[in-house]
């Protein structure tokens, strides 16, 4: 089998441009060629072939029956190597379909996950989510395309990775509306002296809330550790119990589940949500898609 490499695609297209005009001059002509060199990138492919493939006739150069079997595939060749080199990506988000790998944390599944969801069903029909849990998996999640984009406080990504900042957030109490001891406000004593519902996980934002009360001198008191976030109103509405979490998701807990939220007693950083990615997929069109629309989605909320 003759290899791929002994013919470069200037000798097909020249083979092409011979059998269209039947003449030399003309095909050098038309791709800006010299005699010289179409005469010998014309031996190069007879060489290649073991055949003559076009011999002179009246004036004209008359393909051979070979040269007439090639030409089908030669053309065919060439207008497929010129629609892959004019291809340009495209993606219609109103009729293409697509899945998308989200992960974000459970305050993002509060936060951040219906908006998404909302928007898409409006301009986007066809497009699926799958919703991914972060966790300290996630750059090589992103890396290898098991997920697609990261949604929340992710500070562990190098430079292969980008990142844009989708809205800041802070935190905030949730307590119940009838708790006893707690009336008007919680202060630093009664933050210290009330029992917790304790969110203890690996995930990213999580240890926020541990970090900087340790740093501040100050413990809380354990009534109950869950997994997350999301039930934690649940709890909070059912006892004497009060929680810390970011503030958004407490007051979407709050108006769900009818309980208070208070400002925080003590000192705690804000930090900022974004949406992460890895850069093989900077210029992907779904993808970029993807990125502005949620972009544009919290730039207006």
């Amino acid at each position: 089998m003759k290899k791929l490499a002994n013919i470069d695609l200037k000798l097909l297209q020249l083979f092409d441009e011979i059998c269209k005009t039947r003449n030399l001059s003309r095909a050098a002509e038309n791709l800006n060629l010299t005699q010289p060199a179409v005469s010998l990138a014309l031996g190069r492919l007879r060489q290649h072939f073991g055949d003559p493939l076009f011999v002179r006739v009246g004036g004209k150069m008359v393909p051979t029956p070979i040269a007439e079997q090639l030409h089908e595939l030669v053309a065919n060749a060439i207008a497929l190597l010129e629609a892959t080199m004019a291809y340009q990506p495209r993606f219609d988000p109103a009729s293409d379909a697509r899945l998308f790998r989200i992960a974000m944390t459970d305050v993002g599944q509060i936060v951040v996950l219906p908006h998404i969801l909302n928007t898409f069903r409006d301009i986007a029909p066809h497009i699926q989510v799958d919703v991914i849990t972060i966790t300290n998996e996630i750059a090589d999640q992103l890396q290898h395309g098991d997920v697609d984009l990261a949604l929340g406080f992710v500070p562990d990504l190098d430079g292969r990775y980008v990142q844009q900042k989708l809205f800041e957030d802070g935190f905030a109490c949730l307590v119940r509306e009838d708790h006893p001891r707690v009336k008007e406000a919680l202060t630093v004593r009664s933050f210290q002296d009330e029992e917790h519902v304790i969110v203890k996980t690996s995930g990213t934002g999580h240890l926020i809330i541990e970090h900087n009360l340790q740093q501040q001198g100050l413990k809380r008191k354990v009534g109950v550790q869950v997994p997350n976030f999301i039930g934690v109103a649940t709890v909070v509405g059912s006892s004497n119990l009060i929680a810390t979490l970011p503030g958004r998701a407490a007051k979407l807990l709050a108006r769900a589940h009818g309980v208070r939220v208070m400002k925080l007693p003590v000192d705690m950083p804000s930090y900022h949500v974004r949406q992460s990615w890895h850069e093989r997929m900077q210029h992907d069109p779904a993808h970029k898609w993807l990125r502005k629309t949620v972009a544009e989605i919290f730039g207006s909320n």
